[in-house]
């Protein structure tokens, strides 16, 4: 008995309270590739007509998959699907914004400077957190993480954005209070068209 007592002792931070595999601990950027100072490089998100981003949550992949589009509109950029709703996306100046009702959501990027750099927008700080290495359509990619963080009902909520060169979102991961409760990870892309 004490034996099974100790195995599942020291198994349990292994293999985590569910069979979905150990919680991952949050990211922190002085354990990611070039933090601080590394600059930001590459085209890590290309503004093109039909652009398609789908992922599937890792943590709950019987939700089935979540699809963002970037279509040309007559005011700039729309972003059908994305978490849950449209929002018109540009590029201002070296942020890439997002929109609902002509109200800033988010700038969950920037386009020049270095790991370190940090902002804020709509009430959230953003950091430039490095780089990480990450599977990305079968392929091993490096990946500039973003954190964005914002109190929202009492809570600390935090989301963390990979992108990559040429091809923008390939992970987007949820916190609320420490705890993931989203991970929603690249499982197809569709360039579009530069028309």
């Amino acid at each position: 008995m004490r034996r099974a007592l100790l195995l599942t002792w020291l198994l349990t931070p292994l293999l985590g309270s569910s069979c979905q595999g150990p919680p991952e601990r949050p990211i922190h950027p002085w354990k990611l590739e070039g933090f601080p100072g590394a600059p930001i490089e590459g085209d890590l998100f290309p503004l093109r007509n039909g652009a398609t981003w789908a992922f599937r949550d890792r943590l709950e992949p019987s939700r089935g998959e979540e699809t963002w589009t970037l279509l040309r509109s007559q005011d700039g950029w729309l972003l059908k699907g994305f978490e849950g709703g449209d929002a018109t996306l540009g590029l201002v100046g070296y942020y890439l914004e997002i929109r609902r009702n002509g109200k800033l959501v988010d700038r969950p990027l920037r386009l020049q400077g270095k790991a370190g750099d940090s902002w804020t927008a709509a009430g959230a700080y953003c950091l430039v957190m490095g780089y990480d290495r990450l599977r990305v359509l079968g392929e091993q990619r490096r990946a500039l993480v973003v954190g964005v963080e914002r109190k929202q009902d009492g809570r600390r909520n935090r989301d963390l954005y990979w992108f990559v060169d040429g091809i923008g979102w390939v992970r987007v991961r949820h916190e609320r209070d420490g705890h993931v409760v989203r991970d929603a990870q690249l499982i197809r892309f569709e360039p579009g068209s530069a028309d």
